[in-house]
């Protein structure tokens, strides 16, 4: 664990808050904390936040456990509706399950009656970006089915938008969320339904709840003036420093110096997360565990810190480099 990611845990703070400030009171907050939140660290980054936000979302089971046992007693909400995740522990934990068809509920009914407990439920909904989610008529009998249960609590419904800066997909993707939001809210009023993650909030779509991920962590899906922090940057060391004569190779493929060359041996490779691939600063492609910058420095260097720059030259968006930049590194967390 050669590299060190530094968390600004009081950034991460002051985003939540400016979200937070935007939204009206009967609007509740669900910080998106799944992927290591986002690479910064699941725990930590969901402890800052406690306060702050009104409950938690997660990719799986194992997440939700993770932030049972750091001590979070809010609602955490499993996005991903998946019955390899619907296990006994998961019910456990009062962990509240994304569910899309009838056969899901079939077997979260069983667990609820081999355990004798309850569990509670939301209902993904496919709005069009068909990734996953029930249609009209598979939430109608969804509906249905959990009505005829005693142990299977209807929570809530959501969906997602596949492009929220487009104000045409936006509008169609709502319009068919709202009528699964009249149905759910026929079988349960005060059932919790919500579409927009942090896109769709930038453009003031907020219905019951919003799902905020990349803004806590200081970046934006696009362009606009909502003012946010990056809150981690990622440093390595220089393990050794090369004198390269014209013509020297360094590396594999034994890339040569145009010139005399002074290059940097940093201890990350694409092992470490980012992808192989030279970027402007790096002399050849990555090792597994090493790269060469094009300049003489001693210390740590800086090897992410600003994931939008990093992710232009990589050709992909800041959410991939933010969770993967710091995979094999110390994370140090500070708050100012």
């Amino acid at each position: 664990m050669l590299s060190k990611a530094y968390i600004n845990l009081g950034a991460i703070k002051r985003n939540a808050k400016r979200v937070r400030e935007k939204l009206p009171s009967t609007v509740k907050f669900c910080a998106v904390v799944k992927s290591d939140g986002y690479g910064h660290g699941l725990e930590r980054v969901a402890l800052s936040l406690y306060r702050i936000c009104d409950c938690f979302a997660v990719s799986n089971i194992d997440e939700g456990v993770k932030l049972r046992r750091a001590g979070i007693d809010k609602q955490i909400l499993v996005l991903v509706p998946c019955v390899a995740n619907f296990t006994e522990r998961a019910i456990d934990e009062r962990l509240t399950l994304a569910v899309q068809s009838v056969n899901d509920l079939e077997l979260i009914g069983r667990l609820c009656a081999k355990t004798e407990s309850k569990c509670k439920v939301q209902i993904a909904f496919n709005s069009g970006m068909n990734r996953f989610g029930a249609d009209l008529d598979e939430l109608k009998k969804m509906l249905e089915f959990i009505a005829g249960q005693k142990d299977i609590i209807l929570d809530g419904a959501f969906s997602h938008y596949a492009k929220p800066e487009s104000k045409k997909q936006r509008e169609t993707a709502k319009k068919r969320f709202l009528l699964a939001n009249k149905l759910v809210k026929h079988y349960n009023n005060s059932a919790t339904c919500h579409i927009s993650a942090s896109g769709g909030f930038l453009k003031g779509d907020y219905m019951d709840m919003v799902r905020i991920g990349i803004l806590l962590y200081g970046y934006k899906p696009f362009d606009s003036d909502f003012k946010v922090e990056p809150a981690m940057k990622v440093f390595s060391p220089v393990i050794s420093v090369r004198r390269l004569s014209r013509g020297e190779g360094c590396l594999y493929g034994l890339k040569k110096a145009k010139k005399k060359t002074g290059v940097s041996i940093v201890g990350y490779g694409y092992a470490d997360g980012l992808p192989r691939r030279k970027c402007k600063r790096q002399f050849s492609n990555k090792c597994m565990d090493a790269c060469a910058v094009k300049e003489i420095k001693k210390g740590y260097l800086a090897v992410m810190d600003n994931a939008n720059l990093l992710a232009k030259e990589y050709g992909t968006i800041s959410y991939e480099i933010l969770t993967k930049s710091a995979l094999r590194a110390e994370k140090i967390y500070y708050e100012i």
